[in-house]
This record gives C-alpha cells, sequence and structure tokens, in this order.
C-alpha cells in the first residue's frame, strides 16, 4: 500500500483471506459486515464495462448509449472504503475503480472484492477516468495521479496550483483536467507521461470535469462557461451566467451547462451565443444528454427535469423530495443519487419511478450504470452494487 508497492490482485485476496474483513483492504461484501471475502482466484469478467470516466464519455454526456441498468435495487455488494465516497466509479474491464477517502481502490466488478488499493496524499473527490490501461484521478493534495489499472503502481503524478476535485477527462493522448485554486487552471497533460501541454488561466476556480469535442468546455465558479482550443488552450469565447457553474458541461447539438442560480443553458458550440435558458430551481446539478437533457434540482426539496433540447420546453418534471446531489446517469433509467441518502430511478419518458435504493449516508458521487448494476459510492463511506436482486 502506499505509493511504493500497491496490492495486485492476488496479494490483496492473500492478505484478506488470512486477515479477514477488516478497515478498507477488505471492505465489506454482501449483506453480513464483517464477512471474509471468497478465497478464491477466478478471472475477472471482461465482459463487464463501458464507463471510462464521469458521465461515460469525453463530452460528458451521461448517457450509457444503449446500457441496461437493473430493474429493481437489489444490493449485489458493498464494499466499505472506511471515509465518504464522492468520486463516481469508472468501470472498465471487470473492475470498478473509485476514490474513497485518500485512497484509489480497484474492486472486482462481480463481487466487490478488492484487487489494489492506492493510498495518495490527500482525499480523493475525483472520478477515476481509466484509458489503454491507465487510471487518472486527482486529489486535495493538488496533485494528479496516473496508475497502472493492472496492480495500481505509479506511472506519473502531475502537479497542479491547487486542488483537483474536477474529474479528468482523456481522449486523444491527452488528459483534461481543472484545478480548484484561486487562480483556477485548467490544464492539457500529455497522458503517456505526465508533461504538461499547455495550461489556460480562469478567472476562478474549476470544481468539476472538462467537457471534450471540438472544444474543451468547461464551466468556472465565476459565473461563465469556457471554449478552448483543444491544441494549445487558446480561448475560443466566454460566455456569463448567473451564477457560479459549479457543475460539469454537457455537449450535444449545443453546450449545456447548468449554474448555481438554477438556470440551464443551451449554448452554441461554435460561438457560446445562448440558444435557450430555463430555471429549475436553486441549484442545477451536471445535465444529461438522451432523447431529453435530464437536469436535477439541487434545493433542499429536489426534484429532476427532462427539457427539450432544441427549445428548453419542459417534458415533465417529479418532486424528489430531497435535494438531486449528483449528475443524471442515462440509460434505459434515468438515475441520480440524492442528498438524503436515495438512489432513484425514474422512466425517461415521463419520470415515473421505477425502483429506489437508501444508504445510510448522503449520495454525492454519480451512479454508473453497466449491463443491469448500478454502481455507486456513499457518504456512509461505502461503494454499493444494486441488481435485480
Amino acid at each position: 500500500m502506499g505509493s511504493d508497492g500497491e496490492f495486485t490482485r492476488r496479494g490483496a485476496l492473500a492478505l484478506a483471506g488470512a486477515a479477514g474483513a477488516s478497515g478498507a483492504i477488505a471492505g465489506c461484501l454482501g449483506d453480513g459486515e464483517g464477512e471474509e471475502p471468497p478465497d478464491r482466484t477466478a478471472p475477472l469478467d471482461d465482459s463487464i464495462g463501458g464507463v471510462r470516466m464521469f458521465q461515460y464519455d469525453p463530452p460528458n454526456t451521461g448517457n450509457a448509449a444503449g446500457l441496461v441498468g437493473p430493474s429493481a435495487a437489489g444490493e449485489r455488494f458493498r464494499f466499505d472504503a472506511g471515509a465518504e465516497v464522492r468520486s463516481s466509479p469508472a468501470v472498465s474491464g471487470g473492475t470498478v475503480y473509485v476514490g474513497g477517502g485518500e485512497a484509489l481502490y480497484a474492486l472486482d466488478a462481480s463481487d466487490g472484492v478488492p484487487l489494489w488499493t492506492f493510498e495518495t496524499d490527500a482525499p480523493v473527490y475525483s472520478s477515476p477516468a481509466v484509458v489503454d490501461g491507465t487510471v487518472y484521478a486527482g486529489t486535495r493534495g493538488d496533485r494528479l495521479y496516473a496508475l497502472d489499472a493492472e496492480d495500481g503502481s505509479e506511472r506519473w503524478t502531475f502537479e497542479a496550483n491547487g486542488w483537483v476535485d474536477a474529474s479528468p477527462t482523456v481522449t486523444g493522448g491527452t488528459v483534461y483536467a481543472g484545478s480548484r485554486a484561486t487562480d483556477g487552471e485548467v490544464y492539457a497533460i500529455d497522458a503517456e507521461d505526465g508533461s504538461e501541454r499547455w495550461t489556460f488561466g480562469t478567472e476562478y476556480r474549476v470544481v468539476t470535469a472538462p467537457a471534450v469535442g471540438d472544444a474543451v468546455y468547461v464551466g468556472g465558479w465565476e459565473g461563465a462557461v469556457y471554449a478552448l482550443d483543444p491544441d494549445d488552450g487558446a480561448e475560443r469565447w466566454r460566455t456569463g451566467t448567473e451564477g457560479p457553474v459549479l457543475s460539469a458541461v454537457a455537449l450535444g447539438e449545443s453546450v449545456y451547462a447548468g449554474d448555481n442560480s438554477g438556470r440551464v443553458y443551451a449554448l452554441g458550440p461554435d460561438d457560446g451565443a445562448e440558444r435557450w435558458r430555463v430555471g429549475v430551481g436553486e441549484t442545477a446539478t451536471t445535465p444529461a444528454v438522451g432523447d431529453s437533457v435530464y437536469v436535477g434540482n439541487g434545493a433542499e426539496a429536489g426534484g429532476l427535469y427532462a427539457l427539450d433540447p432544441d427549445d428548453g420546453a419542459e417534458r415533465w418534471r417529479i418532486e424528489t423530495d430531497a435535494a438531486v446531489t449528483t449528475a443524471p446517469a442515462v440509460a434505459d433509467g434515468v438515475c441520480v443519487g440524492l442528498g438524503d441518502g436515495g438512489v432513484v430511478s425514474v422512466d425517461p419518458g415521463d419520470g415515473t419511478e421505477r425502483w429506489r435504493f437508501d444508504a445510510d449516508g448522503g449520495v454525492r458521487s454519480t451512479p454508473s450504470i453497466v449491463e443491469g448494476t448500478a454502481y455507486v459510492g456513499s457518504d456512509d463511506g461505502r461503494v454499493y452494487a444494486l441488481d435485480d436482486g
């Protein structure tokens, strides 16, 4: 454990079998806390995957591209990280990668058995990105780590000018990430060796994942959405918003962004011109783009909205009776986490509730939907795998 030597899968299982389920290494599996993980050497199910980074893809669509979520909220396993889990899980090659407390974990996606653990320098709020055998994640120690996805060994670290709460977006051999420093920065980093390609300074903090398409789109705490040239970081346009943009933007036919005044904006990708804006309450979450634009209301009473992507017209809305505290994840249902510990899935066509699961702490980890399972973390310190039961 730690930066010098991380657990391999075989080593983690051997330790778990010898010591039982204790602390962050062994976790808690199934229904019984303190239960010993199974002593087995079965290979990972490589077919379980499809969530490479926050909101599934570089454009941050939140769309699971035809994957099917659970039809009920049975608990297949839970893993106890021992500290709040606000990182959204990445799922690739039969492995769940997630941050919790001051560590990054790799778990068997079938049963939650820990494969390796990497101790970081500070808490991990960033959601991991897993691309080409490397796991990328930021910490509140002003660092971005690149780890070997197989065994958790450190490949490189990048020093930022402040907390890296922003989840990295990785595409085309480049890692794009932001810093939460007072003088916010957006970084383009070589994915292979961690060298800096360019840096762009915003007026204030950057706390959310960049969306990457023909440009790099980021929200700023000062109340703005930026479009940057992916090759050199030059500013293409900047559009002001009524409140801080503390949620990630999402790309579809427009650039969709929510702010803390409760407005959702559709902006032209090429020029930032406002196409429409709609109010959805006090605080708008990161939008998700499917047949509708789905966005949550982070006010105490909460709510979930489906908006027409062309004009912002409300197609439906539901009251959630608690703040929506995650981005929506869109598969055959729309799944969100709530501040009261709820995880809710609704019908994308009309908002009818399909199922609900209640964790023991608030859910600020966006659910990841992978072929009949929802993986999600909670402030209760656990990572849950929910399926039909």
